[in-house]
């Protein structure tokens, strides 16, 4: 099943160097239509000069792009609507009128209460990430061994698993995987 994806930078008008914003959603939006090409259902694109959207193919690829999404943007922070098979921007104000950066909607109304429930508990985790934290996130993900990602930002393996550590990368790792399961099953299954 598709799954539309809306975000919005939180708090884009009051950034300290607002020039800097349509560069790095341009980028972002480049980089999501390469890496998740095969699943691209509608092009990501910039909205608004403070937005992003765009639909995959495959709504179990959402809560990765949305991870992928937000790395790329870092260290700005996005408000997220998730929609399987329907309006991403009216989840995208469900998630703003709730304060919460990732809203998902078209999975039932038990699934929906379950996915945000689930989702809101990651939320504090993914707000609290520094400057340091998001890096060797991103570093880790364009790598294919942690050695690797630590030699890029300069540091040893035990500094960049503090990062990681600190960063509680393992959890949302865990958190996509597990919801990303969900729709797999649950939206595949028959009724």
């Amino acid at each position: 099943m598709h799954a539309g994806i809306y975000a919005d930078v939180i708090g884009s008008r009051q950034l300290d160097n607002p020039d800097t914003l349509l560069p790095a959603l341009g980028e972002a939006v480049r980089q999501l239509n390469k890496l998740f090409l095969p699943s691209i259902a509608a092009p990501f694109e910039v909205a608004y000069d403070d937005a992003l959207h765009g639909a995959l193919t495959d709504s179990v690829q959402a809560p990765l792009c949305v991870s992928v999404m937000r790395e790329l943007l870092a260290p700005l922070q996005v408000r997220v609507g998730v929609a399987v098979e329907g309006s991403a921007e009216d989840a995208f104000v469900a998630a703003w009128h709730e304060d919460r950066l990732v809203y998902y909607s078209g999975s039932g109304a038990a699934g929906d209460l379950l996915l945000n429930a689930y989702s809101g508990l990651i939320d504090p985790l993914v707000r609290g990430r520094g400057d340091a934290e998001w890096q060797a996130v991103r570093a880790v993900r364009g790598h294919e061994t942690r050695a690797a990602a630590a030699s890029e930002l300069g540091i040893d393996a035990r500094r960049l698993s503090d990062l990681l550590s600190a960063a509680h990368w393992q959890e949302v790792e865990d958190a996509d995987a597990t919801i990303a399961a969900y729709f797999a099953l649950a939206l595949t299954e028959p009724d």
